[in-house]
């Protein structure tokens, strides 16, 4: 059975890898908008005198939505299958993108990335690494790796191309564009994107044989805990650096456009990270492949840490886009490896949840240390903190055994 399976996923004509496909166009479109929030952050805090703390908040509020909305876009897709998700999404982020090109207040751009941003967001990541996870079982890593891609790729396509519209055209201008092309993507996405058939998924799962976790077993399992706490502590320090990224860098003088393109690099480096990663985890074993690329986001923080010359930020962006890219690559395989297939969807946008949390705070604190300071060292240590417990809760992964606390 495992042979036949690993014989058909091996087959181009297989049509999991079209939903692969369909599945890392959504990923592009929706977190290369999300990268390039920071592109938009200076235009936007100069224009109406925001502070740091005030504009990386717009982010934050994003953050605890998605997380607020995702459960319930992981049961939707389980219950009706991703075409209703994908559908939803990209009309949500089109929608968002072209409200924030009328926004004239704080509190307006708040709602329009609280409700329309966030449910958009929440409607496609989760939905779509589930929906690929189900699709594979000998190839899940490289799937998931492939599709995961799609968020470099986002990155370094829109980060550029968003920097390049403000400096030309102005940011309200450049918001317009990029919900056009949003809306435009999602068309062929929403037709081809389908859920997996009913088969044995059993090959790479990690679950107890012929168990499959339902969302109740897995809440009472350390193994979801633990996984979701270490992505928690990881997405803070990512996430504290990635909206402030080219607010730091031409805050000391770096032109934005030139800005946008190490913003893209970053993205062009995680792109590396999450294709490499989901194929040899599928050899080396999902989590000495995350524990990896951890320590390896460590790293790259104390290098950014004493960075003060523009060769050293054209070191760190790709390095620190293989970085994130490295664990980013494989950590949606979890669930579907550690709990089976039954409630993928709802199991993975319950740590959504809690990642969420960690999301939300970094960005706002980085801006708010920023503002009493008027230095990103501080959160640039912070991140460096938070990377290193998250080093250590994952260090303590295994997979779970149906018993509770």
């Amino acid at each position: 059975m495992v042979t036949d399976t690993l014989h058909q996923e091996s087959s181009l004509s297989y049509y999991g890898w079209l939903v692969v496909a369909m599945a890392f166009l959504a990923n592009l479109i929706a977190f290369g908008l999300v990268y390039a929030f920071s592109v938009f952050f200076k235009p936007l805090a100069s224009e109406f005198g925001w502070s740091r703390a005030v504009t990386a908040a717009a982010f934050s509020v994003y953050a605890i939505s998605h997380d607020v909305f995702a459960p319930v876009t992981g049961w939707l897709t389980d219950r009706f299958g991703p075409r209703v998700s994908a559908a939803t999404g990209g009309l949500c982020l089109g929608a968002s993108m072209i409200l924030m090109s009328r926004v004239t207040s704080i509190w307006e751009l708040y709602f329009y990335y609280a409700l329309l941003f966030g449910w958009g967001i929440a409607a496609i990541y989760a939905p779509m690494m589930a929906t690929v996870s189900r699709w594979f079982t000998p190839k899940r890593g490289l799937a998931v790796g492939l599709t995961a891609a799609g968020l470099g790729v986002g990155s370094l396509v829109l980060s550029p191309l968003a920097a390049w519209l403000i400096s030309s055209y102005g940011w309200r201008t450049a918001y317009v564009c990029v919900g056009v092309v949003a809306f435009a993507v999602f068309i062929p996405i929403t037709v081809f994107i389908k859920r997996a058939p009913s088969k044995d998924l059993g090959g790479e799962s990690q679950a107890e044989p012929g168990k499959s976790f339902s969302f109740g077993e897995a809440l009472r399992t350390r193994a979801l805990w633990i996984f979701s706490l270490s992505w928690l502590f990881i997405a803070l320090a990512l996430w504290a650096i990635m909206v402030h990224i080219v607010p730091l860098l031409t805050d000391r003088e770096v032109p934005l456009t030139t800005a946008g393109f190490l913003a893209g690099l970053i993205g062009g480096g995680s792109l590396i990270g999450r294709i490499g990663a989901g194929f040899l985890s599928d050899r080396l074993g999902r989590k000495l492949i995350l524990l990896t690329g951890y320590i390896f986001q460590l790293m790259m923080l104390i290098w950014l840490l004493f960075s003060t010359e523009m060769w050293m930020f054209y070191v760190f962006a790709p390095l620190f886009g293989i970085s994130f890219g490295g664990w980013a690559g494989v950590i949606a395989a979890f669930p579907a490896d550690y709990f089976g297939p039954r409630a993928t969807g709802a199991i993975f946008g319950f740590s959504m949840i809690i990642v969420g949390i960690g999301g939300a705070i970094g960005p706002y604190v980085g801006g708010y240390i920023f503002d009493i300071t008027h230095s990103y060292g501080y959160m640039i240590g912070i991140s460096i903190l938070a990377t290193i417990v998250g080093i250590v809760l994952a260090s303590l992964l295994k997979p779970p055994a149906r018993v509770g606390f």
